[in-house]
């Protein structure tokens, strides 16, 4: 089943946290890693993504630094921060509860 883009459109930023939660990572990466655990049925456009990292690192919820990567590439690579931390807690219980009421709405629904 195809997601509709509309309704994950404002949980990018939650779902590029979620996956900084467990390491960091550099902006491809995480795009791969995306479309992987969505099994392909939902991916972030990189203008979408370097916007969001750009305003969340604006926000302070993540932190960047450049390391060398294979072939003497330079990654930028993204850091989950503590504000981020807390961030991601509030958006994760924020979503738990839409989807509680969600499903009371659509019970017995077929």
């Amino acid at each position: 089943m195809e997601i509709d883009k509309e309704i994950l459109r404002g949980y990018i930023d939650t779902i590029i946290l979620s996956l900084l939660y467990h390491d960091d990572m550099y902006g491809y990466d995480l795009s791969k890693e995306v479309k992987k655990q969505s099994k392909n049925s939902f991916e972030i456009k990189e203008g979408t993504l370097y916007l969001s990292f750009k305003r969340l690192e604006k926000n302070g919820y993540v932190t960047s630094y450049w390391q060398e990567g294979s072939a003497a590439a330079r990654r930028k690579y993204y850091h989950l921060s503590n504000t981020g931390k807390e961030y991601l807690t509030h958006k994760k219980a924020e979503w738990l509860f839409m989807k509680q009421l969600m499903d009371q709405f659509l019970e017995g629904v077929e």
